[in-house]
This record gives C-alpha cells, structure tokens and sequence, in this order.
C-alpha cells in the first residue's frame, strides 16, 4: 500500500500542477458547517483525472460518474473522560449530484500524522473516486493522534477507534446534502477492524447499520494476530507490534518498558514521535520477540497474566454479532494478515446467526487486496441497494 499511495500522491501533484486544463473553474463549494465544525474547501477531482488515478494505479472496474468535492472536516467529540477531543477527516461529495447514500471509509496503518485522508492522501483521493465519484457522500475519518487530533494515536482500541468514526458519521449528517440513511461502512487494513469496531457502536446504540464492507482486517487479535505477529515472517510484524505496545501503553496508563526491553522502548519512543512507516520498519528487528522483556514473553508463552496480553483479548471482534450484512474481503497471499483472520470470524459470526461472508479477491497480498476488493464492494454496494428499494 505505500508504493501505492506514494503514486497516488505524486500523480495527484502532476496532474493538479501540469494539466490546468483538467481542473480549470472548478473548486469545492463552500458549505455551511453545523456549530463546532469547520469544513475546509481542498480541491475538485475531475472524471477525467480520477480515470487516469484508476487506471495508472491498477483499480480495475470501477467507473467514475461525477466529479468530487473534497473538505476538510474538522470536529468535536466527547472524549474518554468527558473532555472535548478535536478530530479531523476528509468529506467528499458528487459535485452537482444529491448524494445516494454516506459510506465511511476507514484507512489502513499509518504512523504520521499527514498520512492520513484529510489532507487528503493517496487513500483519501482513491476513497472520494471510488465512492462520491459514484454518486456516495464519503467520510474517512483520521482517528484520534492523527490529523488535526492532538495526542497519541491508540493503535487498536476499539473504545477509542469506534467511537471515533461513528461521532464523524454523526456529524456529516447534519451538514446540508449528507443523506441521513443508514450508513454503509468500509475500510482496509486497521480501518477493516476499525469499521466492525464502529458497527458494533452504531448497532449498539440502536443505529440501522446499511451493510459493512472490510478489507484485509485482523479481527481475532489475541488467538490469531498475535501468534502469528510474534513468529516474523514480514517486515511489517515488528511495526504492528511496536505500534500497539506505544499507544496501548499510553491509553492503558502503563510505562512502554512493562513491555518492551528498556533499550526497544526508548528506540519505540523516538521512532513513533513521527518517523515514516518505511523507517520504522527498517529500524525495528525481523524478529518481533526481540523487541518483548522476558516478562511478557513468560506471560505470553505460558499463558499468564500481562496488561499487554488483556489488551489484544479487549480489542479483538470476533464476538462482534451484527445485524448488518458483512462481508470480509481477502487476498489468499495476504501474509501481514492471515486470510484465516477472514474465514475464522465469518465461521464464528455465522454460527451465531449473523450475515458474514468471507469473499477471496484471488491471489494477492495485503496492498492488492484493497485493489481487488474495490469493484466487488461498490458491486455489493449497488446490490444491496436494489434490494432495499
């Protein structure tokens, strides 16, 4: 994924700096923004370079039938403790076009604070083409220590991820041309699980929920993320790992050392403070058990007691039963999440009378899978539509 959003952004440069011609006249609308929101005009795609962004990227069937307003959005939100916490992600609309539906797209794993879709980034514009440039209203939401959001950004955990995204969902609806239907939900990566952990706010709070899309998600994080995690096997192990270890610790109220080996967790501290997803890994051991002091390694080998361990157990969804339809997208070849992630939890969901599919993309990888997945999603999309109408 990141040599895809490198060429996204980079083509995003060329065009909106070399083909004037592609953009000329054209600019979001300002838009009047409900009290406590700040929405910020950043740039117009055309059909016609959201085609060359599809084609040059490799996403394959999906079509682009309206132009897309792309906003900043800026927002507030209860926080853990009651406080006010500041949130950002990107708002785009059909230009010209009443929105059919909201569809919030959750990111993948990044680690800087710019990498995120309200600038927008590589996954914001292919988010904004693939569903506004179809006739959707999008949000994607930054989460909290990302973007705009001050603070730590709390890798995995879902009271803090869920909440989140459906306060943004919540938000976009009051602003004028955002339908209020029941939202569809979407994401890749860490936003695959951040979009079941939001489901399972939205159900919970007695919100229709239209259907849920996830892509390459890790579900059952203590019984299979984290074994194979701990294994090695790709260099994006180390990062995952570190990258829960860092903001677990600070959400939990626990020093990163508990964890981590003293000389790794200063190493962690430095790297996490804003260094680029690439550097990182460079950085970190192929060996993930490295990085571990030799009391979570005893907890975790024989099954004892460690906040750490609690924390994966807390944070996994594959309890999750939802009402909405749900379908798992996967790569078979996907080795930084197992396909097993997928199958497992549509058995387990299944077997409590949810609507879960598993559905293989074919033989891809991680970064592919979001590729593949792509047409299949706004198919099922349009699928589930014709069945409501």
């Amino acid at each position: 994924m990141r040599k895809f959003l490198i060429g996204v952004v980079l083509l995003v440069l060329i065009l909106a700096i070399g083909t004037g011609v592609v953009l000329l006249g054209m600019r979001p609308a300002p838009l009047r923004a409900p009290d406590g929101v700040q929405l910020t005009p950043l740039r117009t795609i055309s059909t016609i370079e959201a085609r060359i962004l599809l084609f040059l990227t490799g996403v394959k069937g999906v079509p682009v039938e309206y132009a897309v307003d792309c906003y900043r959005m800026s927002y507030s939100t209860a926080g853990r403790n009651g406080e006010v916490v500041r949130l950002s992600g990107l708002l785009a609309l059909p230009r010209g076009h009443s929105a059919r539906r909201l569809v919030s797209f959750q990111h993948g794993t990044t680690t800087t604070r710019s990498a995120v879709p309200s600038r927008p980034d590589g996954t914001g514009i292919a988010a904004a083409i693939a569903f506004a440039g179809n006739g959707y209203a999008l949000v994607a939401p930054d989460y909290p220590g990302l973007g705009e959001s001050q603070g730590r950004h709390p890798y995995y955990v879902a009271d803090a991820i869920g909440p989140a995204v459906v306060a943004m969902i919540e938000v976009a609806q009051r602003i004028e041309g955002v339908p209020t239907t029941p939202v569809f939900l979407s994401g890749f990566s860490e936003g695959g699980w951040a979009s079941l952990a939001a489901l399972r706010v939205l159900e919970s709070k007695g919100r229709q929920v239209f259907g849920s899309a996830q892509v390459a998600g890790a579900y059952d994080l203590r019984n299979l993320s984290l074994p194979l995690t701990l294994k090695g096997g790709s260099p994006s192990y180390s990062l995952y790992l570190a990258y829960m270890a860092w903001g677990q610790s600070a959400y939990y109220g626990h020093a990163l050392d508990s964890v981590l080996t003293p000389d790794f967790a200063t190493l962690v501290e430095r790297l996490f403070a804003g260094a680029k997803p690439e550097e990182i890994v460079a950085a970190l051991p192929w060996e993930p058990r490295r990085m571990f002091n030799r009391s979570y390694l005893d907890a975790f080998d024989h099954n004892g007691s460690h906040w750490f361990l609690d924390a994966f157990a807390v944070n996994s969804l594959v309890d999750v039963t939802p009402r909405a339809p749900v379908r798992l997208y996967f790569g078979s070849k996907d080795i930084d999440v197992s396909p097993e992630e997928a199958l497992a939890a549509s058995r387990a969901m299944r077997g409590r009378g949810a609507d879960v599919v598993a559905v293989d993309v074919g033989p891809v990888g991680h970064d592919a899978s979001m590729l593949a997945a792509a047409p299949l999603i706004l198919d099922w999309l349009h699928e589930l539509e014709a069945g409501a109408r």
